[in-house]
């Protein structure tokens, strides 16, 4: 027979260890002594972390705040053998949580996506070591995958383990996360490594709040190739840059038609005078309006890192980096009412820079004046030639000009229609013997006044501020053109043309040899 405990005896040993376990009683627990209480123990993890596994060396990572470090060896396809630090100062990092997925989103100077899977017997997301992982993917739920890639580079296969060294959720949502990686790519020996730290409670704290004070040594226009007064902008592009051609522009608004679209911390720059320019100038993701500042860093709108904002002139790069300065802003609300503006971009791999410095004012309303006293020496026909009664036109083509071919032409209604489009605003078109002929002045005049209208380009392409004019016809037109209209007389009867004399030069594709003309005309 098994021998039996008085139960008074096991009544004591139980008090025994009860008081034991609380602290209390025996051991030199004198009188008036105190006993620190026992720390307890961590529960043990379902998935055992082994130690000496890879973890990012301490002082290459920042003691506080969010980050995620990668190091690739030499031979790894995705990261390149080169190592990246990104910090919430840098780099917009979302993290997000669905099952036993967990995925990282990085937008910054590069971006990166990484899809982190427990496999299915992990019934939670939890701190551990999970091994054997492949590529990340629907198939992948059994045994957990792994998917770090971005900048254009992924793996087809993979191979790697996940450590999750801590891991809170609040009500099912993410909101502190420490884990690290191994990733091989297409069964290579070479790896990449990753550590992630993350607490939602960071995630806003080290990001970047507004522009930095202005470096005194940044680019600036000089004094005299800027106007005392009135909007304007200035480019200067080195030789090399592929944007502005080596040249310098200087539009104002006598000669070109400034549009300024703001919205939040966006600008959206149009110049149309002879060019017509487009510039996106964007703030840090944390502004809601632009503000005085450097702005450095940036990269291609809107392919930028929207933590630091981005920079786009000319819509023409494939990559560049560059910066922008606000010298000065002002805003009514939320419209913007003028700026003073900076900026530098360098174009894909140039090293030749784009430079430019923009003055706006919304109470700038200047706009360009009417037709100037023809100069002396323009075109006219010579002495011999002989006007016929009635309406007509006149062509005479220099050797080499495409459009009449060296030819000279006498267009009357004996051998062609003439056809006059007379309700035109400030502008005249007409139609004879298979040609057409468009003469538009600037846009501040309701109707075409006597005088000249130089520096013209072609019609469709016009610069408002100045007039456009083109000559075409027969199967025959310019690409671009050059040219000047002498409006010598001219009659409106209840704002209808009724009469006009015009003589004009066109170059065609910026040849030398010209196509001349003069119009007479009266309404039958």
């Amino acid at each position: 027979m098994k021998s039996m405990l008085p139960m008074r005896l096991l009544a004591a040993l139980a008090l025994s260890v009860l008081l034991t376990a609380c602290g209390g009683g025996g051991g030199g627990g004198g009188a008036g002594s105190t006993t620190a209480p026992s720390t307890l123990a961590q529960p043990s993890l379902a998935y055992p972390i082994p130690a000496g596994l890879w973890a990012a060396p301490t002082a290459a990572v920042p003691a506080t705040g969010n980050y995620v470090y990668l190091q690739s060896d030499a031979g790894d396809f995705v990261g390149a053998g080169q190592t990246y630090l990104y910090t919430g100062a840098d780099t917009l990092m979302t993290m997000t949580n669905i099952g036993l997925a967990l995925n990282v989103d990085l937008q910054g100077n590069e971006n990166w996506n990484g899809r982190f899977l427990l496999p299915s017997g992990a019934g939670t997301l939890q701190a551990g070591y999970f091994k054997d992982l492949v590529r990340e993917s629907s198939t992948a739920a059994a045994v957990g995958g792994i998917d770090w890639h971005g900048n254009g580079h992924g793996c087809n296969t993979i191979s790697g383990w996940v450590v999750i060294d801590n891991i809170t959720l609040s009500g099912g949502v993410l909101t502190a996360l420490d884990l690290r990686f191994e990733q091989h790519c297409e069964g290579a020996a070479t790896a990449l490594h990753g550590q992630i730290h993350w607490t939602r409670a960071n995630a806003d704290s080290t990001q970047a709040q507004g522009p930095s004070s202005i470096p005194s040594s940044l680019w600036k226009a000089t004094a005299v190739t800027l106007p005392s007064s009135g909007n304007y902008l200035y480019l200067e592009s080195s030789q090399g840059d592929h944007v502005g051609g080596g040249r310098s522009y200087l539009y104002m608004s006598n000669n070109a038609v400034f549009t300024m679209t703001s919205s939040g911390a966006h600008l959206e720059v149009n110049i149309a005078g002879d060019q017509t320019w487009y510039g996106d100038f964007q703030g840090m993701m944390s502004q809601s309006q632009l503000s005085v500042g450097y702005y450095p860093g940036l990269q291609r709108y809107p392919f930028h890192n929207p933590v630091l904002g981005g920079l786009d002139w000319g819509r023409s790069c494939n990559q560049l980096h560059g910066w922008f300065v606000v010298d000065k802003i002002a805003y009514s609300g939320t419209t913007l009412t003028s700026i003073d503006l900076r900026f530098e971009q360098y174009c894909d791999a140039s090293t030749a820079p784009l430079r430019g410095q923009l003055h706006w004012d919304a109470g700038n309303t200047s706009t360009a004046a009417g037709p100037q006293s023809p100069p002396t020496g323009l075109w006219a026909p010579a002495a011999s030639f002989v006007p016929p009664a009635g309406n007509y036109v006149y062509l005479v083509s220099d050797p080499g000009d495409s459009i009449g071919s060296g030819t000279t032409q006498l267009l009357t209604p004996d051998n062609a229609t003439l056809d006059v489009v007379t309700n035109l605003t400030a502008a005249l078109r007409i139609n004879v013997g298979g040609w057409t002929g468009d003469f538009a002045a600037m846009n501040s005049l309701s109707q075409l006044q006597p005088g000249y209208y130089g520096g013209l380009q072609r019609y469709v392409a016009r610069n408002v501020l100045k007039g456009g004019m083109e000559w075409s016809g027969n199967f025959r037109g310019c690409n671009t053109l050059t040219g000047w209209f002498v409006v010598d007389k001219v009659t409106y009867t209840q704002a209808e043309l009724t009469a006009i004399d015009l003589r004009f030069e066109q170059h065609c594709e910026g040849a030398a040899p010209a196509l001349h003309g003069v119009i007479h005309w009266v309404k039958p």
